[in-house]
């Protein structure tokens, strides 16, 4: 055959057999969806013409026709065999539409049935595979009408009886086999384009005019070509140092990456982001054409250090691979990248992606600092400065980019939208991304966007008609073990005694219960590694973990014969305030729209440290400048996590500026810092520092800390109107993910409290991430005998009064697929019960609301608190304009001047509390309200706070 169909996966057959019907039939063909189609992949009600290779004639169809689509994954060298599979789907079909006393039988019976395959069948006579399941499906008829074989049971008979009356009423069955695809697919032009990814064997970038029929794009093939080299060496390339590993050294990624797992909402599998991607993007996209049934491209979400960015790279890398495989244009270095990806997708269960898409990453905080005030111009004129930058071939424009994008398959990875943190700037990128996809499907595009990002307050249920948002979940002990054991053997290469006490480390953690939690993010297994490897002791927390392998590198540093042990020696508390003041820095800096990648300039760091000596009474500008000379020198090789970055100086991974930023926040009286971490407390920002910060008052001994963690936990939402904080509580959410980082596992008092406070997830209205907390309670319980009761006892006992029923009815519906997805201790497996018994026990009954309100919706009373509050008469114009706007999320038409009167009347805190005290007589009962209220308050949460902590 001219065309390999064997190339395309299950979902591209079908599209392509409901095109090439289309176009050989007219409009009238009916595409089914997927999911249960009644045996009707396609069906046409009247008239047509059926012409076959394997037939000596045309045949005339009348009536109801349906085309079943047969697409074998393996095909045979032996065409007896492909036959024979091909039969067996075939007998399995007329089995099923001879059934006729099941709940639900395959009605209307089809007057014609065509099966549609990429198996060829041979037309030799009385031999060949056509004639041989001709031959079967008569012989099945025949023994649906041979009484011979009856028995003397009624049922029997009454049965063979109905099945040939069934069978019969199908007159005529065809096929159309992988021979006959071929010679449709030569035919029908436009259709074979819209596979040319698929069924062409020569590599993308030699042949793009050729492929696409635009003559256009010939200019531009050499610089795409570039691009893709260039990239496949460079921007495949993953670093050791964003571990603290000295070793600047860029080392390929599919040398350490593995396939990480992800889950879906509601749970009910566990699968990889290779394979999901994977197989997203082996069926074709364009919304005319597709035979994938809802959202089409990804939202990835992880926690910090779940290798968000590295699974990113290795799913564009191995796409690139895809395309450039092949090319005659490949230097011995690119063709090493090739065969080492190849291999590791092999070793992984994967093969290279079969649609070959033209590949793209794009790395979105870079994108809202370089574009600035720019980025409300397209997204793809970004696209085409960026290939162009890599080509000495000249420049692409926006108009061929456009016009490759309409004739080629894509793939873009919109990475790190988490690290575009400024309000204006987030909502504007994501316009941008949302604006590209959107046009992008306006024009028939076969393009898959995969955005990645952060779970916690930066999803905003992003345009969920086009995006499908999934979780990294935390690796299992066995994976991490074996990350571990590949991070090792590539970072200590030829190290084999280093390399087994390594190994023997994670092998021992994964045992333990203390240690195994801290075994969940490929980052925090490399930074275990690490310690291990320089001898260092491992903690049973988080923030330990982080500050002992900073102490590690330190360790490392003061044992080389450098300039940095000298300094070390010397000024080792200094280098320590340096990291702390530049980490509070850079985490302030990426607040804002021009700094979402953050680096310090050397006058900044140089500033940085002369206050540092200053403030010691050292003499920076005399005596001691030379000092102040060598840290800045050290600096600009590497001064322990401090190293050279885009034009600067900054940290090579967040998580180690929030690490910083934490301790920086934390220098300060009991009472200062407990008032810092309740002003940061709302914002997705600063909740990793957050996090880090109070893990590290967990780290020591200290009741009165830990005390105080708990009491601002189960207080930071009382007196808080300008976020509807008694409505729209954070707390519970906050309790959970302290919960979930294993601080308080040691101190059973206080992690009961916060437990008792997380709980109160339950209370919303709303299942908006639902499932991450059921997730994070069921690790939890699933930890020991004690938790376990816990759980069960203060769901039971706490919950009964302020529980929301529905929300609690659709946590008993999905914790049975999280406890299999999360393969859960079998007595951990009764909190669905809790749940279900929860669910149907009814709260105390409210006052009854005055008709016609839905239970806890009163409008009137709403109005009346406004009218009878006593507010300054100045006050009035904002409130009223705040409640107009809450009433217009009601009737469905809020817009961004709403949004901003609203804001606006929060930003006055008499105002806001006025305000609050009216919501609380609609929002209990009103789902879409909390809803919409909660997004809005998300982008509030997002206003730079930096410049009010340390004041």
């Amino acid at each position: 055959m001219k065309h390999q169909l064997q190339l395309l996966c299950p979902g591209a057959f079908q599209s392509m057999a409901a095109a090439l019907a289309i176009a050989e039939f007219g409009p009238g063909v009916q595409v089914m969806g997927a999911g249960k189609d009644g045996g009707r992949d396609l069906y046409f009600e009247g008239n047509l013409k059926f012409a076959s290779a394997l037939e000596p004639s045309e045949d005339t169809f009348s009536g109801y026709t349906v085309f079943q689509v047969k697409h074998h994954d393996k095909i045979s060298d032996s065409e007896t065999t492909n036959a024979s599979w091909l039969w067996g789907e075939v007998k399995k079909e007329l089995d099923a539409w001879a059934e006729w006393d099941r709940k639900d039988p395959r009605d209307p019976l089809p007057d014609q049935l065509v099966f549609i395959t990429n198996v060829a069948l041979t037309p030799v006579q009385n031999t060949g595979g056509h004639d041989a399941i001709r031959k079967n499906i008569k012989a099945y008829r025949d023994r649906l009408n041979d009484p011979s074989r009856d028995i003397d049971d009624q049922d029997a008979i009454l049965d063979r009886v109905q099945r040939r009356k069934r069978i019969a009423h199908i007159k005529t069955i065809r096929f159309w086999d992988g021979n006959q695809l071929d010679a449709l697919l030569s035919t029908h032009e436009g259709v074979r384009r819209r596979f040319d990814a698929f069924l062409t064997a020569s590599d993308v970038f030699t042949f793009i005019s050729e492929l696409t029929g635009n003559i256009a794009l010939k200019d531009s093939e050499p610089v795409l070509l570039d691009q893709a080299r260039t990239e496949l060496l460079s921007d495949g390339l993953v670093y050791f140092d964003d571990a603290g590993d000295r070793e600047n050294r860029g080392i390929p990624v599919h040398e350490v990456a593995i396939d990480l797992p992800v889950t879906f909402p509601g749970g009910g599998h566990r699968s990889t982001v290779l394979r999901h991607v994977f197989e997203r993007g082996d069926n074709l996209l364009a919304r005319d054409i597709t035979a994938v049934d809802g959202p089409r491209h990804i939202v990835l979400t992880g926690q910090p250090g779940n290798g968000k960015t590295t699974i990113s790279k290795l799913i564009v890398q191995a796409y690139r691979v895809a395309a450039l495989k092949g090319s005659t244009a490949l230097a011995a270095n690119h063709d090493t990248v090739i065969t080492g990806t190849v291999d590791v997708l092999r070793r992984l269960g994967h093969q290279l992606p079969r649609h070959r898409r033209w590949p793209l990453r794009i790395d979105l905080a870079d994108y809202a600092e370089e574009r600035g005030h720019k980025l409300d111009q397209s997204l793809m004129r970004y696209v085409a400065e960026h290939i162009s930058k890599k080509s000495n071939h000249g420049t692409v424009t926006p108009a061929t980019l456009t016009s490759w994008l309409r004739a080629w398959p894509w793939l873009v990875v919109f990475d790190g939208l988490d690290e575009v943190t400024e309000p204006e700037t987030r909502r504007t990128a994501i316009e941008r991304v949302v604006e590209f996809v959107n046009n992008a499907e306006g024009d028939r595009c076969d393009l898959l966007a995969v955005i990645t990002t952060r779970p916690v307050g930066y999803t905003e249920n992003i345009d969920p008609t086009s995006f499908e948002t999934i979780g990294l979940d935390d690796l299992t002990p066995a994976e991490a073990v074996a990350f571990g054991t590949k991070a090792a053997q590539v970072r200590l290469s030829g190290d084999d005694e280093r390399i087994g006490k390594v190994v023997t480390a994670l092998r021992n953690a994964a045992q333990d219960e203390n240690l195994v939690k801290l075994l969940r993010t490929p980052l925090q297994v490399l930074i275990l590694s690490i310690i291990v490897d320089g001898a260092g002791t491992i903690a049973p927390d988080r923030y330990s973990l982080f500050w002992s392998y900073y102490d590690t590198v330190v360790r490392r540093e003061r044992n080389k014969p450098t300039m940095v042990r000298t300094l070390l020696t010397k000024y080792e508390p200094f280098i320590h305030q340096l990291h702390e003041r530049a980490g509070f820095v850079l985490q302030q800096r990426s607040e804002t729209a021009d700094h979402s990648t953050a680096v310090l300039t050397e006058p900044e760091l140089r500033d940085i440290v002369w206050h540092i000596l200053n403030d010691a009474e050292f003499k920076p500008d005399g005596h001691h400048s030379d000092v102040l000379d060598s840290i800045i020198r050290s600096a600009t090789q590497r001064l322990v996590l401090i190293a050279p970055r885009n034009d600067g100086f900054g940290f090579d991974v967040r998580s180690l500026q929030e690490l910083m930023a934490a301790r920086r926040i934390s220098d300060a009286p009991l009472e200062t810092l407990i008032n810092r971490l309740r002003l940061l407390a709302p914002s997705p920002h600063w909740r990793n520092t957050w996090l880090f910060a109070t893990g590290k008052m967990f780290a020591e001994p200290r009741a009165h800390e830990h005390q105080a963690v708990v009491e601002l936990i189960e207080t930071v939402d009382q007196e808080a109107p300008e976020r509807f904080g008694s409505h729209l509580p954070i707390g519970p959410e906050v309790a959970l993910d302290v919960l979930d980082d294993g601080m308080a596992r040691a101190w059973p008092n206080w992690s009961r409290r916060i437990l008792a406070h997380g709980l109160h997830v339950l209370d919303a209205p709303s299942t908006f991430n639902l499932d991450r907390s059921l997730r994070i309670l069921l690790r939890y319980a699933d930890s020991g005998a004690e938790q376990r009761d816990a759980v069960a006892r203060m769901m039971r006992d706490d919950l009964t009064a302020t529980a929301n029923r529905l929300t609690v009815a659709s946590a008993a519906e999905m914790v049975s697929a999280i406890e299999h997805d999360l393969q859960v201790n079998e007595r951990t497996l009764g909190l669905g019960l809790v749940l279900n018994q929860l669910a149907s026990t009814p709260p105390p009954p409210p006052p009854p609301p005055p008709p016609p309100c839905p239970p806890g919706v009163d409008w009137t009373a709403f109005d009346d608190e406004l009218d009878t509050s006593p507010h300054p008469a100045a006050l009035d114009p904002v409130i009223r304009g705040a409640a107009a706007a809450m009433k217009a999320i009601k009737d469905e038409v809020f817009v961004e001047e709403h949004e901003a009167d609203l804001i606006a009347c929060l930003n006055i805190p008499e105002a806001a509390a006025v305000l609050s005290a009216a919501v609380a007589h609609v929002l209990p009962g009103d789902v879409s309200l909390f809803l919409q209220l909660r997004s809005v308050l998300s982008q509030r949460f997002r206003a730079p706070l930096a410049d009010c902590i340390l004041a």
